[in-house]
């Protein structure tokens, strides 16, 4: 496919029919490109990029449904669940997850990367009034990090890293950043 416009690639392929998945993106909020699962190849360089960070060149040309661009997306499914602590079984918001949805969707295997089940984790840290933070959920997407004015920040590198909620005290957190959140390691109550 052949593709021109003002806007990210994963938003001009969803608009011509294509079927684009991703847990770090979604459309008006600010995000960087970090759960792999857009993943496209430019035929012209015949490389794999990001579609959600990705603006169209001309000249380029996306594959966005081969198996080899597929089997990525896969991995890096299969590579979030290696460090996601939480059991979609006994999860209340399994329903609503889009990446226990996105892993049935894919096949992705669960003990790809990581030969054991997970641990389950059911720690809530209390966030504000109404809202609540989950760590075994969190996927470290950024969502939260990059569309809070109130001290969502991240700690740490690699496997290591993770979310660090502002001060209850001080936190006026928009509680719409629970909407933006995929796995919902950010909810209302």
């Amino acid at each position: 496919m052949e593709v021109s416009g003002k806007r990210v690639l994963i938003e001009e392929l969803r608009e011509a029919g294509y079927d684009i998945p991703s847990l770090c993106y979604a459309p008006d909020a600010k995000h960087q490109p970090s759960c792999m699962v857009c993943m496209v190849r430019n035929e012209a360089n015949n490389q794999m990029i990001p579609s959600c960070a990705t603006y169209p060149t001309e000249g380029m040309r996306i594959d966005a449904d081969s198996d080899e661009v597929k089997a990525l997306r896969q991995m890096g499914i299969e590579l979030l669940l290696s460090d996601h602590r939480a059991r979609c079984g006994t999860c209340e918001g399994k329903d609503k997850c889009k990446l226990r949805n996105l892993s049935l969707q894919m096949k992705a295997k669960w003990t790809r990367f990581c030969p054991l089940a997970p641990v389950e984790d059911k720690v809530q840290i209390q966030v504000n009034e109404h809202m609540y933070f989950e760590p075994a959920k969190c996927i470290r997407c950024g969502l939260c990090v990059y569309n809070s004015q109130d001290g969502f920040t991240f700690k740490g590198r690699g496997f290591n890293m993770q979310v660090v909620l502002p001060e209850p005290s001080k936190s006026h957190v928009d509680e719409q950043l629970a909407n933006l959140c995929p796995t919902g390691a950010l909810f209302l109550r």
